[in-house]
């Protein structure tokens, strides 16, 4: 069933010129056609369990709404209804209530004219494991987007055989530390991408997930892999964005924990690991890097395993819907927050907030989706092969 609820056509300023909803085969589709691109922020609402229960799609500010476009109308599928309000004067909202549990995506078309919501549906809760909620320091409980409880059961076996792969994600920075500055703050795109890759794995892989800073406050850098530690996680994935000082650099690549005499890689580092605690400063923080330099030793083939895979699906994901997608391999290096990880780990920088195509693109909703779409296919192919090693 298709429920067309507007159509429009003014000139000018971006407008919302019709809104949509239509069931598919999977769940449902939300078509927004505005008069020119528009970049959605997305924004999620979870009720009990994590359960998903609201998607707020808010469009720029300056942008109009139709006279025709109807407040209030039906849905389709497990949308229950759709509403138009906002945030402020010129701020439209579109909000999409679900009545029933889905998992979202977001697409764009017409040069960026279009934006379709899809929704797939859900298994009931019933089917799903129950919830293991991990507070972030702090006690914070896990974002929305990370809830536990909101996942479908695996179909097979985890991380190293496991039956439910245990995964720390890392949003780097955040609090007193900013991080990279560019067309964004680093420390709110990792964040963002750190939501949605954790919801990809709960809802996809059947992962367990932990994020180490569930909003913007500072952890610092051994606290973040004790949590892994603590956790006895599988995996530990820390992102982060890159700058260049003369914002021409662009591209993405994937560290594993070495010692390295690269003068690039140990400005990056240095950029990383801030001036508290990194390796070099002498003291506990140098024995704490060497001890730690020793354990990754017996991880290193799955942690360079792991940052190939992350890599790969980056790059092939970003290079399917965005040209010029530089593929700057995988490295080593000396990167503190990794220090101390008993599990395989990497840091992945997905891309140069300093660059004018690059860094509008990370600063953006819809590019940090498919950042995140890309971790969750190499984290999910990594799985896939230590599952298959197991079993030869």
């Amino acid at each position: 069933m298709l429920v067309v609820l507007a159509t429009a056509g003014l000139a000018g300023a971006a407008e919302l010129e019709r809104l949509a909803v239509r069931e598919t085969p999977a769940g449902a589709e939300v078509r927004l056609e505005c008069s020119r691109a528009v970049t959605p922020a997305v924004r999620e609402v979870a009720g009990e369990a994590g359960k998903l229960v609201r998607v707020y799609l808010d469009l720029p500010r300056g942008t109009r709404v139709a006279a025709s476009v109807p407040r209030l109308a039906g849905g389709a599928g497990p949308v229950a209804s759709l509403r138009v309000g906002a945030t402020a004067p010129d701020a439209p909202r579109v909000v999409v209530d679900l009545g029933a549990p889905a998992t979202w995506g977001l697409g764009r078309g017409r040069g960026g004219r279009v934006v379709v919501l899809r929704l797939a549906a859900a298994p009931p809760l019933a089917d799903r494991p129950a919830a293991s909620a991990a507070a972030a320091p702090g006690g914070d409980a896990p974002p929305a987007a990370a809830a536990a409880g909101d996942a479908p059961a695996p179909s097979g076996g985890g991380a190293l055989g496991l039956a439910r792969p245990k995964i720390v994600i890392d949003p780097g920075h955040g609090g007193r530390d900013p991080g990279a500055r560019g067309y964004g703050v680093e420390k709110h795109v990792t964040l963002a991408i750190a939501r949605r890759l954790a919801f990809f794995l709960r809802t996809r892989l059947g992962a367990e997930t932990i994020l180490t800073r569930t909003d913007d406050r500072y952890v610092a850098l051994p606290a973040r892999t004790a949590r892994a530690n603590a956790a006895q996680a599988d995996l530990f994935v820390s992102i982060h964005a890159n700058a260049s000082p003369g914002g021409r650099l662009h591209g993405i690549e994937t560290y594993y924990l070495d010692n390295t005499a690269d003068h690039a890689t140990i400005r990056l580092a240095r950029l990383e690991n801030g001036t508290a605690g990194a390796p070099g400063g002498g003291g506990s923080a140098d024995l704490r890097y060497i001890l730690s330099d020793l354990v990754q030793v017996g991880k290193m083939d799955d942690s360079i395993a792991l940052a190939g895979a992350i890599q790969s699906g980056l790059v092939g994901r970003l290079r399917a819907a965005y040209p010029g997608v530089e593929d700057l391999g995988v490295k080593r290096g000396p990167f503190y927050v990794l220090v101390g990880a008993y599990m395989p780990c990497v840091l992945v920088e997905t891309s140069f907030l300093t660059h004018p195509t690059e860094g509008r693109r990370l600063a953006g909703a819809t590019y940090q989706e498919a950042v995140a779409e890309g971790l969750y296919a190499g984290i999910a192919r990594f799985l896939a092969e230590a599952r298959r090693a197991r079993t030869l």
